[in-house]
C-alpha cells in the first residue's frame, strides 16, 4: 500500500520504518527542517530506530521523507502521529492534528483510510476529528473515507521491538476497522480489535494514567518512609517478591515526558464533560508536581549537614532527560529542579550524554562533561536521570555529598531520595 505518515517523532518514525519494512511505500512527512534533513541523510534522532535500519529503508526506496504531507501523492492510508499537548489552560490542544487533517484533505481520495495514533480524549475521533475533516472536503466519513484509531504504545528507550507490542484498533465504521486490522497485521504480531474508537481512546489514557497514579502513590509513600527512617526502595523490592496482586513502581524526582503529565488532563477533560471530574487525578498531579521541590529540599538538608548553604553552592546534576536512555527533555522534572536551585542562588552544572545543551523551559545552567574534576569541584552531586553508562565508581570516589533520586547507587554512603 501507499502510506503517508504525518509526524516523524518518537511515534511516527518507528511506525514509518515498521511499515516500510513490511513492504509498503511510506511517505514520511516531517515539517521540522532539522529532522527532515536528518531523515534525508539517514541519521536517526530516535533511539528506537538505528541509523543503519533507517538507511536500509531509504535505500530500498520504500521510505521517502517529505517536508509536507501535501507533497506526497494521494495515499491509500494516512497515519497521524503528531503531538497532542495542552493549552495554557491545561485543556486538550488538537491544533497539530487539525493541521495534519488539513494537509490530508489536499490529496485524499475516495477509499482512503485515515488512522489517528496520537493520544486524544474519548470521543475525539467521532465528535471532533472526523467532523473537522468533513468541513474541509466533500469526502464523508464512513462513505468516502474511513477513520480509525490505533493508539501508539511506543516506549522510547525500551529494548522491545515495536512489532511485538499488541496494537489496539477500532474505527468509526465496519470498513474502517477491517482496513485498520489488515494494515496493522502486516507490521505487528498481535492486533487487538475493540468495539469502538471510544474504547480504544479510553484504553490508551487508562494505561498511562494507571502508571501516573501509581507513581504518585509511591512518591507519597517515599516521603513518609524517609521520615520513618525506612529505606523505601527496599520496601518495594520486598513487596515485589509476592507473585500476585502487586506491580512495582518506583519513586523519583517527578514525572516527565510528553505523555503521562498530559494524558491525565485528556482523561479528566472527558470525565468532567460527563459530569464526573476526577479528584484522584488532581491529588496524583499535586503529589507528582511536588517531587522536584522535595528533592531540592532534601539536597538543602544534606548540604547543611556538611555546613554548606544552598545559596552559593555548586551542584552537579547528572541527567536532564525525562527518563533514562532517551534525549527527550519535554516536561522533565530536571527542569524544575534546575529552576528551583538557580532561584535559590545555586550554581548549577549539568552532565547529560544524550540531551542537548539548550536551556529548555527557561532553565539556566552550565553544560559539562561528567569528569572526576567536575565531581570533585561540586559541593553536591544530584542524580536526576539514571542513564546507562554512568561511571558510578568514579562518581563515588570523586564526590562528597551524593543525592540519588533514582536508586542507581547501592552504597550506604549515598543519600537516597
Amino acid at each position: 500500500m501507499l502510506l503517508t505518515v504525518i509526524g516523524q517523532g518518537y511515534i511516527g518514525l518507528p511506525v514509518s520504518v515498521a511499515f516500510a519494512a513490511a513492504g509498503h511505500t511510506v511517505y514520511a512527512a516531517e515539517s521540522a527542517p532539522d529532522r527532515h534533513q536528518a531523515l534525508a541523510r539517514g541519521d536517526s534522532y530516535i533511539p528506537d530506530v538505528p541509523s543503519g535500519e533507517l538507511r536500509a529503508r531509504l535505500d530500498s526506496g520504500l521510505l521517502r521523507p517529505v517536508r509536507d504531507a501535501r507533497l506526497a501523492p494521494g495515499s491509500d492510508v494516512y497515519i497521524i502521529a503528531t503531538p497532542t499537548p495542552l493549552t495554557p489552560a491545561r485543556e486538550p490542544d488538537l491544533r497539530l492534528v487539525e493541521e495534519a487533517l488539513t494537509a490530508i484533505a489536499a490529496t485524499a481520495r475516495p477509499g482512503a483510510l485515515i488512522v489517528l495514533e496520537s493520544t486524544v480524549y474519548p470521543g475525539a475521533l467521532r465528535r471532533h476529528i472526523a467532523p473537522f475533516f468533513e468541513r474541509l472536503t466533500r469526502l464523508r466519513s464512513g462513505e468516502d473515507v474511513h477513520f480509525a484509531y490505533s493508539p501508539e504504545r511506543v516506549d522510547p528507550g525500551r529494548d522491545l521491538p515495536l512489532r511485538v507490542v499488541p496494537k489496539l484498533v477500532s474505527g468509526l465504521d465496519h470498513r474502517a476497522v477491517k482496513l485498520a486490522r489488515e494494515l496493522y497485521e502486516t507490521a505487528f504480531d498481535v492486533v487487538v480489535e475493540v468495539s469502538s474508537s471510544e474504547v480504544a481512546e479510553f484504553a490508551k489514557l487508562y494505561e498511562n494514567t494507571f502508571r501516573y497514579v501509581n507513581v504518585a502513590f509511591v512518591n507519597e509513600l517515599s516521603k513518609a518512609a524517609h521520615a520513618m527512617a525506612v529505606p523505601f526502595r527496599e520496601v518495594v523490592s520486598a513487596a515485589a517478591s509476592k507473585p500476585y496482586g502487586f506491580m512495582s513502581f518506583h519513586h523519583g524526582p517527578g514525572v516527565g515526558g510528553h505523555c503521562l503529565p498530559n494524558n491525565i488532563h485528556y482523561l479528566n477533560h472527558a470525565m468532567s464533560a460527563a459530569g464526573h471530574p476526577s479528584e484522584m487525578l488532581a491529588v496524583a498531579e499535586r503529589i507528582n508536581l511536588s517531587m522536584p521541590g522535595y528533592a531540592v529540599e532534601r539536597l538543602r538538608q544534606g548540604l547543611m549537614r556538611h555546613g554548606t548553604p544552598l545559596s552559593g553552592a555548586r551542584v552537579l546534576i547528572l541527567g536532564r532527560a525525562f527518563k533514562a536512555g532517551v534525549s527527550d527533555t519535554r516536561n522533565s522534572p530536571a527542569h524544575t529542579v534546575i529552576r528551583l536551585l538557580t532561584d535559590a542562588g545555586t550554581h548549577v552544572r549539568v552532565a547529560d550524554p544524550l540531551a542537548g545543551t539548550d536551556h529548555a523551559e527557561g532553565t539556566r545552567f552550565t553544560p559539562v562533561e561528567l569528569t572526576r574534576e567536575e565531581c570533585r569541584a561540586a559541593d553536591a552531586v544530584m542524580l536526576v536521570t539514571d542513564h546507562a553508562g554512568v561511571d558510578s565508581r568514579m562518581v563515588l570516589e570523586s564526590s562528597g555529598l551524593i543525592l540519588d533520586c533514582r536508586g542507581w547507587f547501592k552504597e550506604p554512603e549515598v543519600e537516597q531520595l
